[in-house]
Formats: structure tokens, sequence, C-alpha cells
């Protein structure tokens, strides 16, 4: 790591993308900007002068021949990192106003839709395993250190996704009020 870049750990639930682009707004704001994030939660700065940016998160598994991508550039943002279907875009405040990437309903619904789907399909190998594994012959042959761990992810896990699931669905619902002015 170089004396111009900053890495901090940050945990973000799926559903909470509003607090992801606040936070990296507040770290702009401090002159730290966006330039790579990876999926254990380690976000990487680069230091710069301070300045009003917003970013917006998006999910989605398609490419950037898409032409998500250009139509995103060609509105003016910029792509300042992407991880494992994340995307994190940014553009500079214009008057303290944050612009969206979704206009309507349809399309901030289908992004919610898109990061559920691949929850959902994430998760249903985990529980398939929990449902068949014969939990005596796991137990007698792994050892105590490496077991405590793995119980500890395994709780964490069995609570975090159905709570997200609940979290994106109530998303979901609420992308279909109008957007706030």
């Amino acid at each position: 790591m170089s004396e111009n870049t900053v890495t901090r750990f940050k945990f973000f639930l799926a559903h909470e993308d509003e607090p992801q682009e606040n936070w990296l707004r507040e770290m702009a704001q401090q002159g730290l900007h966006l330039v790579d994030v990876n999926p254990l939660c380690f976000w990487t700065f680069r230091r710069g002068e301070p300045a009003d940016i917003v970013y917006r998160v998006n999910y989605s598994p398609e490419t950037r021949e898409s032409g998500f991508h250009q139509l995103m550039q060609d509105a003016g943002w910029t792509l300042a990192a992407t991880t494992v279907g994340w995307q994190y875009w940014r553009i500079p405040a214009v008057n303290g106003k944050a612009p969206q990437i979704f206009t309507d309903e349809a399309s901030r619904a289908r992004k919610f839709k898109q990061l559920l789907g691949m929850l959902v399909g994430s998760a249903t190998p985990m529980l398939v395993w929990l449902l068949i594994v014969d939990k005596r012959t796991v137990l007698d042959q792994l050892s105590l250190p490496f077991l405590a761990p793995l119980a500890l992810v395994l709780v964490l896990y069995v609570l975090l996704v159905p709570y997200t699931i609940v979290r994106l669905l109530l998303k979901i619902r609420q992308s279909r009020s109008p957007l706030p002015g």
C-alpha cells in the first residue's frame, strides 16, 4: 500500500445500499476517494482533495457490454470500483444535490430483485448441505479449534441471510412507491 492510498474495513449487508452510498460520500468529503473494494469488505481509497462526490451502488450480473455502462458514462457517471456483481458509480454533486441512477420504480425494483435472486441462489447450497449432512460424522472428524469458528460463521449466516432477504423484499415493495422528489 502506498502513502496515497488508505484501506478501511467496513461491513454492509446486501440491502444497505443507502448507508454504503452515504459512507462513501462522507469519505470523499474527507478527501478519500474510492478506487477498489473486495468481497471481504476492505475498501481502498486514494487520498485527494475533499470533494462532494455522490456514490451510487448497483448490483447487476450484467457485463460491461450490456449497454448499461455506456448509458451511465454518457450521463456523466464514472465507475469507481466493482466486486462480485457490485458496481460503485460516482459523480460530483451539483449544489449539494445527489442524482439517482434509477429514475423509475421498475428499474429500482429490478436492482433489488436481481440481488434477491443472487442471495437466495447462493444460500441454497448451504441450506441443502445443512439439511442433508450427517452432523455426527462431521463433528467426530473435525477438531474443536476448527469447529468453533465454523459454528460462528454458520450461525451468523443462518441469521443474516433470512434477515437480508426480508429487508430486500421490503425494498422491492417500497420501490413500487413513487421516488422521493
